[in-house]
């Protein structure tokens, strides 16, 4: 039995000649909130400006997206916190049985009354932005590209370089934070070259999965690429 390999296409080979990667820091996750105040900008100049509605939501929204901050949700913790909620909302069920829980609950939300008006929806979606625009401009100052021989660095905007050599280069892959995978599929990079004695630590990278699988097509078309031997003239 024989197996034929087909061999890249010269696109594919451009393609696979470097990977750029580029950690983010953790102010990208505030987009959900930014996203909100935006929307609830617009939502609040076309309609009613200190809306209770509006102003509970976003609190809920701004709350949640602070918990990113707060702790890394690792898959023992999530699977943990998932069952204390459920534990939580069985016993309230039970108790409701008893005692009207839920309607003490009820009364008890009900009567929170959070109100924004427009200029701070505007203020707050201003900022934001501003600081993710600032933010997106400097990825493109400091970053990393991965080619068949070596990791560069690049930082600063003089354009300074940092190398290591792929030659024996292994890398590690770690979703520390499921919430922060799922806002923008990011997780941890850990690179260790070969006779280097810091590991090259990128968190917050964005579809991490992706980049992981690209770098490795890299390197084994790479190797595949320079170990290949001609046939017969």
């Amino acid at each position: 039995m024989t197996s034929t390999t087909i061999p890249p296409t010269p696109q594919t080979a451009r393609d696979l000649e470097s990977v750029i990667i580029r950690p983010w820091p953790k102010v990208v996750f505030l987009y959900p909130t930014f996203l909100c105040a935006t929307v609830f900008f617009l939502l609040s100049a076309l309609w009613e400006p200190e809306s209770r509605m509006l102003g509970n939501t976003f609190m809920l929204v701004l709350s949640l997206n602070l918990l990113v901050f707060a702790f890394d949700f690792s898959r023992i913790k999530s699977i943990t916190i998932v069952a204390l909620v459920i534990s939580v909302v069985l016993l309230v069920l039970w108790a409701d049985t008893k005692w009207d829980v839920t309607g003490y609950l009820g009364r008890v939300v009900g009567k929170i009354d959070i109100r924004m008006n427009t200029g701070f929806y505007g203020f707050l979606s201003g900022f934001l932005g501003f600081i993710l625009v600032l933010v997106f401009v400097n990825s493109r100052f400091n970053y990393y590209e991965v080619n068949a021989r070596e990791i560069l660095h690049h930082s600063g905007y003089l354009g300074d370089v940092k190398r290591w050599s792929t030659e024996g280069l292994e890398m590690n892959k770690e979703i520390c934070d499921l919430v922060e995978f799922m806002l923008l599929r990011s997780g941890r990079l850990i690179f260790l070259p070969q006779g280097s004695r810091e590991a090259i630590v990128l968190d917050n990278v964005v579809k991490v999965n992706q980049a992981e699988d690209r770098i490795k097509d890299l390197l084994s078309f790479m190797a595949v690429r320079m170990n290949q031997v001609p046939g017969p003239g």
